[in-house]
């Protein structure tokens, strides 16, 4: 993928980084035995309707101000993803960088 803002690469890369050590890097490990099966990903998908902000806040970007989960969190409900741009919330630059990493739940 090629960025055309060196922040955004950063950000990018940033989030990935944070992604694979939170998911305990790239070995595949096996379950201790009684161990409670794996979760699908997307139980670890923030909601972007109900998140806290600090659960948003793990959302954050480099550089991003305001804050990136006070502006999503501002702006709800959100119908999709795609609504947090449509509502400028956030730039389509930022939603690609953290479309993969937010689930939509009913609205409050």
């Amino acid at each position: 993928m090629k960025f055309a803002n060196p922040a955004l690469k950063l950000a990018a890369l940033s989030i990935g980084t944070v992604l694979l050590l939170s998911m305990g890097g790239c070995g595949e490990s096996k379950p201790e035995a009684g161990a409670p099966a794996a979760t699908t990903s997307m139980a670890t998908k923030i909601d972007i309707n109900k998140a806290p902000i600090a659960e948003l806040d793990k959302l954050e970007l480099p550089g991003t101000k305001p804050s990136l989960s006070e502006r999503i969190q501002g702006a709800r409900p959100y119908k999709t993803a795609d609504d947090m741009v449509t509502k400028k919330a956030i730039s389509q630059d930022e939603l690609k960088l953290i479309k993969n990493l937010v689930t939509i739940g009913e609205s409050k």
